[in-house]
């Protein structure tokens, strides 16, 4: 009966994430068919850039929400908590964003840090209401989001700029659901008062992690950023890079299903890891050999203009598996709450990985960059690896 209602839980979580994944892929696949290799890059570019920003903007609080959080009362505390320091870091940004002329920025950088998949409600959606409620929230935001951007791309003149529209269009909507919400759990403002002097003294905890969860995801895009900045015909180079690394990136589903849907058990029970552990590995070996094929029967018969990225594709493929087997260790360094050296690892990667996407540009061209996320990613892996070592040896004695 327990191992029925445990696939049960994988099944419906499992199928939200595939889901919304899903819809991205309509989206993206969508696009680099419709639009021009340029439009494509640029649209691209901008949905890096969001989901970059926003890293800021969510300040870390999912994380710490999903890690540190024990009871219901400091759920959704910490909630109302994170979502008005979220609007004051939008307040304050928006003065030096706007001297930028990068104001436009601000209502989309909210929206990804709020309300969408790996943002705020999510996460405590997930460790308050459990994995289906947080599984249906996942699939509702997800079909608005990708519906608006398709209407947006073949009704409307916005090319590379859907990914900026969007946000405008349904952060509304968000807000008056955020609101019920708040509405609905009965939130006492004295308790607020008491959970806010925890919520100050973890404001530093959360700023380790929002420069590690920045680092982490400029660690995972410097190589567009770096085609941005060097390429020539930066746009194309971009395009041709993001289409090997969506399609990649379907490795990613398998621990982010399996770890998310078994987070509050990991949190719990630590001899649960290994057993995960083996279990994404042997899923994510075998995702990676009909991802192979996949990628050269949909560049050889649908996207024949990207049939030059093979090459590309199977270096961040290569890349991807380490990066999805490091998710595991990665999440256990926050529920053991070691942000600092979480941090460490992030920040390490990112300069490295930064060094070596330009002197590997520079040498092998795109080809380049992918080979250095592939260096990235693997030292990356045996580092997680190395601390996640030491935690088991520590707790054990």
């Amino acid at each position: 009966m327990f191992k029925k209602a445990v696939y049960k839980k994988y099944i419906i979580y499992g199928s939200s994430i595939v889901f919304s994944r899903g819809l991205e892929f309509i989206v993206l696949f969508f696009s680099a068919h419709y639009l021009t290799k340029s439009d494509y890059g640029e649209l691209e570019y901008y949905k890096k850039l969001i989901e970059v920003g926003s890293s800021f903007f969510a300040f870390g609080f999912p994380a710490l929400i999903i890690s540190y959080t024990k009871s219901d009362a400091s759920k959704k505390h910490f909630l109302l908590l994170s979502v008005l320091f979220v609007l004051f870091i939008s307040l304050v940004s928006s003065i030096f964003m706007g001297l930028a002329s990068l104001g436009f920025l601000i209502i989309p950088f909210v929206f990804y840090a709020l309300f969408f998949n790996g943002g705020i409600v999510p996460a405590f959606l997930l460790v308050y209401k459990g994995s289906n409620q947080a599984s249906y929230y996942k699939s509702i935001i997800s079909v608005l989001f990708y519906a608006i951007i398709l209407i947006a791309l073949y009704y409307f003149d916005v090319k590379g700029q859907a990914y900026i529209v969007v946000n405008y269009i349904i952060l509304p909507l968000a807000a008056l659901y955020l609101t019920f919400l708040f509405i609905k759990e009965d939130i006492v403002m004295h308790e607020v008062k008491k959970y806010w002097g925890l919520f100050k003294k973890l404001l530093l905890s959360s700023f380790t992690l929002v420069i590690s969860n920045f680092a982490n995801l400029m660690f995972l895009y410097t190589d567009i950023f770096i085609l941005k900045l060097l390429s020539d015909q930066s746009n194309i180079d971009i395009a041709n890079y993001s289409f090997a690394l969506n399609v990649a990136n379907i490795l990613m589903l398998i621990p982010l299903t399996m770890v998310q849907a078994d987070i509050e058990k990991l949190k719990k029970d630590k001899t649960y890891f290994a057993s995960i552990n083996r279990k994404i590995k042997f899923l994510v070996a075998g995702a990676a050999l009909l991802l192979i094929v996949f990628y050269y029967v949909l560049t050889n018969a649908i996207f024949i203009d990207y049939k030059e990225t093979y090459v590309i594709f199977a270096i961040i493929l290569f890349a991807k598996m380490f990066h999805a087997v490091a998710t595991l260790y990665g999440t256990n360094l926050l529920i053991y709450r070691k942000f600092r050296d979480n941090l460490k690892i992030n920040l390490f990667m990112l300069l490295l990985n930064i060094v070596l996407s330009y002197f590997l540009y520079i040498e092998f061209d795109i080809v380049g960059v992918a080979m250095g996320s592939l260096l990235s990613l693997a030292i990356r892996y045996l580092l997680l690896v190395r601390v996640n070592k030491s935690l088991t040896i520590a707790t054990s004695k």
